[in-house]
């Protein structure tokens, strides 16, 4: 009893540090971040999906991309968009329901971090700071007040999820592997997608080095990759069909891929404290957490085992990768998909979070325990943005167009080619060539529904994505191609049809996928629950 009192005290703390932490998000306006407009616009435009079919939204955004729809939702990972649209559903304020997902997202890091910390060190205390260091963590905290990095922050959540699934298959229950493992990657890559790439790099490192652990327990590996590939199918599919089939931004060098080195940070921008500068990215390791770390790592002997040593391994990696020491700009421009090298900031918070609470005993603070929590959180305002006086309007109309994404990136190739085309394109379907008149009955991005009075080809305003379909009223499907403008064109006789982005065969085969995926993970949680009992 003594025990689940005092793991649920520990929760209770986690909470209220989460709330601590957080308070200026609530008590303040809406700060415009770096990414403000991107995910708000996003957020409410999938709101009206849900509105229109909640339980398939369509990927292709309505107001989005001057009215021609816009497909967010085929190439960036929907999870973070749709937790809060959902909310919104409820609340009707995006900005409160961003706010709610940013601290549900904060608290659900500190648990599982703190589930983490508590495998490998077998000690709750040390356990707590690692939670605490790792939700006050200045990249953490400027991932939601400076870059408003949706995405970027609700990972936190799921890679100590994956690394704990790891550690129960190689030194605990392997039975908890499966729903640690499995729901941290489906979590992972449908919240960021790129990172998680990196992050699989890093991890197949480890399993090479544990190459005799992974080859006995391969078995776990294949099942649980499996279930994952099923789940995440009805994201990634569409997204890799639209990257051999048609022409996007996304995938064009200079747009996402740049020159990343540059980007890079200094080795001394983790002791580098921009006291109270706004909008500036915080990389720096606050005062408290260095100190503890230094001396961790002074008297590493006492604490070491080989779980450590490659935790050590991984971070050291990941904190040279944010640097100008690694040599990004001579790799192939598919691994600078990233951007910017310091986003590995993320796997650095891990490291630094295990490593530094590790003195913790040693040093007998039990009287100043609670005491450096606190020191924590109070040193965690410098990372808040709180002088900020730029608040995010919703009636802004910028928001439209930022929402496309700094670079535009989900933009036909052949669109923004013809960028003023598409600024002065009205809402109509335009007849390209031949005679007769159409008459639109219903013009609902993606849905279009029209009738043509004669034979003619004809270019539609909707920007083309793999996916979309063309039929007639009697349900027989039409050709439909991408015109040097970038949008659905077609060659069509007299008649009544209906256009709506249904997805591709393999669209709707990945959904079936996604279901069986779902039911396998839910068969082997209650078969292991079953042995439990």
């Amino acid at each position: 009893m003594k025990k689940a009192r005092f793991k649920n005290i520990d929760i209770l703390i986690i909470l209220g540090v989460s709330i601590a932490l957080l308070l200026i998000l609530f008590l303040r306006g809406y700060i415009v971040g770096h990414d403000s407009r991107f995910h708000v616009g996003n957020v409410v435009e999938l709101t009206n999906q849900l509105r229109n079919n909640f339980f398939f939204p369509s990927r292709v955004y309505g107001t989005l991309a001057n009215n021609f729809g816009y497909g967010t939702g085929i190439f960036y990972p929907m999870l973070p968009h749709l937790s809060a649209a959902l909310l919104n559903l409820c609340l009707n304020n995006p900005l409160i329901s961003i706010k709610i997902v940013y601290w549900i997202g904060l608290f659900l890091s500190g648990v599982t971090m703190y589930e983490l910390s508590k495998r490998l060190s077998k000690d709750k205390k040390i356990a707590l700071y690692s939670a605490v260091i790792y939700m006050a963590f200045p990249y953490h905290l400027s991932n939601i007040y400076i870059r408003d990095a949706f995405a970027e922050s609700g990972l936190f959540i799921f890679l100590p999820m994956i690394l704990s699934g790891i550690y129960e298959l190689f030194n605990g229950d392997k039975k908890k592997f499966y729903w640690l493992f499995t729901i941290g990657y489906v979590g992972g890559i449908l919240t960021h997608l790129t990172m998680m790439i990196y992050f699989t790099i890093l991890l197949v490192i480890f399993l090479i080095i544990r190459f005799k652990d992974t080859i006995k327990n391969i078995k776990y590996f294949i099942i649980s990759s499996s279930i994952i590939i099923l789940i995440i199918s009805p994201f990634v599919m569409p997204m890799i069909e639209n990257r051999i089939l048609g022409t996007y931004r996304v995938f064009q060098d200079n747009v996402m891929v740049q020159d990343t080195w540059k980007n890079g940070i200094t080795i001394f921008s983790y002791i580098d404290y921009k006291i109270f500068k706004v909008g500036i990215i915080r990389h720096y390791i606050d005062i408290v957490c260095l100190v503890l770390l230094i001396i961790s790592m002074i008297n590493y002997k006492k604490y070491r085992n080989k779980t450590y040593d490659y935790v050590i391994l991984f971070g050291c990696i990941s904190i040279v990768c944010t640097t100008i020491l690694f040599p990004w700009d001579f790799f192939p421009s598919s691994f600078r998909m990233f951007q910017f090298p310091w986003r590995f900031g993320t796997f650095a918070s891990i490291f630094i979070s295990l490593l530094a609470p590790l003195c913790i005993k040693e040093l007998k603070l039990k009287k100043l325990y609670y005491t450096l929590i606190i020191v924590m959180i109070g040193l965690s305002f410098n990372a808040t943005n709180w002088n900020s006086t730029e608040f995010f309007d919703l009636n802004d109309e910028t928001i439209l167009e930022y929402a496309l994404g700094c670079q535009k990136e989900y933009l036909p190739v052949k669109v923004y080619d013809n960028i003023d085309y598409y600024n002065n394109r009205s809402q109509d379907i335009v007849i390209l060539s031949g005679s007769g008149s159409v008459t639109t009955k219903v013009n609902e991005v993606p849905v279009m529904s029209f009738e043509l009075s004669d034979d003619a080809t004809i270019e539609f305003p909707r920007l083309y994505y793999v996916g979309y379909t063309l039929k007639d009223e009697n349900n027989n499907a039409y050709q439909i191609y991408e015109n040097a403008n970038g949008f659905i064109e077609a060659k069509l006789n007299k008649g009544s049809y209906y256009l709506d982005y249904t997805g591709t065969t393999l669209d709707h085969i990945c959904k079936v996928l996604n279901v069986v995926g779902l039911i396998g993970l839910g068969v082997i949680l209650l078969k292991k629950r079953c042995e439990n009992d």
